[in-house]
């Protein structure tokens, strides 16, 4: 007979705290505005095509411009931004090789992926060594040795 071992649920995912949110934050904001800017010219290109005045040409070297603009920061911020655990740039490709479990939305790369995953739920999965991190799960605070023994701080020292 076949026999086949019973498949054992799937542990829950463990999301770890980011130590240090600003960078991240600042990405996501900077994203936010490119993506904007990105709206703003795919607007004004049928309006340009339909209507080519002056003033609409104008208004659309000024989306390209910001667009242009805010594509250069937003790339070099996210190049900045680090995994805190492989030191990789989970939200700006590097061509280096991603790991098994990393995920992706299918038309998107890795690095797109990330950008949308932390901007619309505030985790991320790094591409790289495929850990889930979470910016809103509070970070763990080191302990002193007296609350390692389940002693507050005032009879630690007893």
């Amino acid at each position: 007979m076949d026999q086949t071992s019973p498949t054992r649920p799937a542990a829950p995912v463990r999301l770890r705290s980011v130590q240090y949110r600003k960078p991240y934050a600042w990405a996501e904001i900077l994203i936010v505005l490119n993506w904007l800017a990105a709206v703003a010219v795919l607007t004004c290109l049928p309006i340009v095509l339909l209507e080519p005045t002056h003033r609409t040409i104008r208004i659309m070297i000024v989306c390209v411009g910001v667009y242009v603009f805010t594509s250069l920061i937003s790339f070099l911020h996210r190049r900045s931004v680090l995994c805190p655990l492989c030191k990789g740039t989970p939200l700006a490709s590097s061509r280096a090789h991603v790991h098994p479990k990393a995920t992706r939305i299918f038309p998107l790369d890795h690095a797109t992926s990330a950008a949308f995953s932390l901007v619309f739920t505030q985790t991320f999965r790094c591409m790289y060594c495929a850990s889930r991190f979470d910016l809103l799960k509070p970070r763990a605070l080191p302990q002193s040795p007296g609350e390692a023994d389940g002693l507050p701080d005032s009879q630690a020292g007893r």
